[in-house]
This record gives structure tokens, C-alpha cells and sequence, in this order.
């Protein structure tokens, strides 16, 4: 009875944070996105049970960024003063790119004000690219993902480094998980998903994130893994006209409606942060 009360309150606060966000997007319009997330090239070397694009279960065709659609994205980030978080990883390994040093290079010359961050499973990661990398980003997270709960040899490598370098403690942040560990539904798509449900709340991940594919379309969020709904192409038009167009604008409606109006939303157990929510500046 504790735990349900527990999951009562606190379903009934992020609906007070959910209302009073749509209240603000009602009165002042929808902001500017605040967090883009965007893969260079799609592909994971893991096989974590519960995510829905393993190596193992992956069915995407294999697709990378060119260089100048990567530089276009930056240059119009650039023009729109973008403070945002920029994520250069989705659903992706990302340092299997081996141009991930200068990509991110470039992002912090065009963006000295943006939040760039990485999340790798650090299987890739040698110490050499993490040193090239770090003085670039302002986070990074190795997530470790091992049943026997043992840490990766560059893993090892790096966390030394930084018992070193005490000064990267505060950019870096390493965690242990299990490949077979149970998490997020992942929008109803992860493989070993035991339990899913729609949940009585909205969402308001499609009011501040913006997911860019290797090839400029625009997933309809983090969740949507396989790309199952495409809402513009940046490598046609600018960011911001794919982010105001007809298509996210009826997703946004839909959303506010309930999750079962959605396929991808449905069975997906993702709140998002109403605190992610960027209204600074409308």
C-alpha cells in the first residue's frame, strides 16, 4: 500500500508540472528546442536485452552522416545562438564513429554556449580518444554493461586516468548495469519488456527534443529507435522550419490528447522532465 501511494503522489506531481508546462506553451507558444540529439552513424556493438536496436536485433539499414549535413546542423545552431544540450549519440555507439573527436571539436567552436554530452558503453573508448575528446565535452557518461558486473578494460584504463586527473571528476560519470537488466519500455519496443501499460500522464518530450538521424530525418523521439515516424528532413530544410512544420505540430496535439493516441507512445513509460522544458526565452 506504501509503494502505490509513493507512485500516486508522485504521478499526481509530474501531472501538476505537466499542466502547468502546457499552461506556459499555451500562453507564450513552443519554445525553441532545448535538447538535440543526433547520431553520426547508427549502429551499437552492445547486446543489452532491453534495448530494441542491439547488435543482435538492430533492423535498420545501415546509415552514416555525411560531413556536410553534420556542419550544416552546426551552422544553423550556431545562427540561433543555440544554448541548449547538444547529445552526439542516440541510439547509437557512438564511438564507433571514428570521426567523433573532430565532430565534436567542431561543435564547441560553433556552439561555445551549448551543453555537449556522450553516453558510451566504453567498450571503443581507448584512453588516447577519451583524452582527445573530453576537453570538448561537458559530459560524458560510461555506462558499463556487464552481467558479472565486471568493468571493462578501457573502462579500467579510464577511471585511473581520472583518479589522476581529479579535475575530470565533474565531466565524467561511470556506471555499472547488467546487459540483461530491465529498464525502460523503450515506447513498448524493448526486447525483454516483462510488464507495459499506458500510463494516465502526457508527455513533453516532443516540445524540446529535436532526434536527427544519420541521414537528417527527425525521429519522434528518443524512444522511437527504428525511426518508425519521420516529422522533417534537415538536410532539406532548417531545423527550426522542421521543428514549427505541420508534422510535429499534429504529433504535440496527439501527445496532449492521451498516449494511446500514438503507436510509439501507447506502451512507453517515459515522463519526460517538465524542468527540461526550455521557456527562457519564448
Amino acid at each position: 500500500m506504501a509503494i502505490n501511494i509513493r507512485l500516486q503522489t508522485s504521478m499526481g506531481k509530474r501531472r501538476r508540472e505537466m499542466d502547468k508546462a502546457f499552461a506556459n506553451i499555451d500562453n507564450r507558444g513552443v519554445p525553441l528546442f532545448g535538447l538535440v540529439e543526433l547520431e553520426t552513424q547508427n549502429r551499437c556493438n552492445g547486446s543489452c536485452n532491453f534495448c530494441p536496436v542491439n547488435k543482435n536485433d538492430d533492423i535498420r539499414p545501415y546509415a552514416k552522416m555525411t560531413d556536410e549535413l553534420f556542419e550544416k546542423i552546426m551552422s544553423e545552431l550556431r545562427e540561433l545562438n543555440y544554448s541548449g544540450t547538444l547529445s552526439l549519440f542516440c541510439n547509437n555507439e557512438p564511438f564507433l564513429d571514428t570521426r567523433l573527436e573532430g565532430f565534436a571539436k567542431i561543435a564547441r567552436e560553433y556552439l561555445p554556449k551549448a551543453r555537449i554530452q556522450i553516453y558510451t558503453n566504453g567498450t571503443v573508448l581507448k584512453l588516447e580518444r577519451f583524452i582527445e575528446i573530453i576537453q570538448y565535452l561537458d559530459v560524458m557518461v560510461i555506462d558499463n554493461y556487464n552481467d558479472e558486473l565486471k568493468w571493462h578494460d578501457t573502462v579500467i584504463a579510464i577511471r585511473e586516468y581520472i583518479k589522476k586527473n581529479p579535475e575530470l571528476k565533474s565531466k565524467v560519470k561511470i556506471r555499472m548495469h547488467k546487459e540483461s537488466a530491465i529498464m525502460s519500455t523503450r515506447g513498448g519496443q524493448a526486447p525483454n519488456s516483462r510488464e507495459i501499460k499506458t500510463l494516465p500522464i502526457s508527455c513533453l518530450l516532443p516540445f524540446y527534443h529535436m532526434v536527427i538521424r544519420p541521414d537528417g530525418k527527425i525521429s519522434l523521439c528518443c524512444n522511437d529507435a527504428w525511426g518508425k515516424y519521420t516529422l522533417g528532413d534537415v538536410s532539406q530544410q532548417s531545423l527550426e522550419e522542421v521543428w514549427y512544420n505541420d508534422a510535429f505540430t499534429e504529433i504535440r496535439s496527439k501527445v496532449r490528447e492521451g498516449r494511446d493516441t500514438l503507436e510509439l507512445c501507447k506502451y512507453c513509460d517515459s515522463y519526460a522532465n517538465a524542468a527540461q522544458l526550455h521557456i527562457k526565452e519564448w
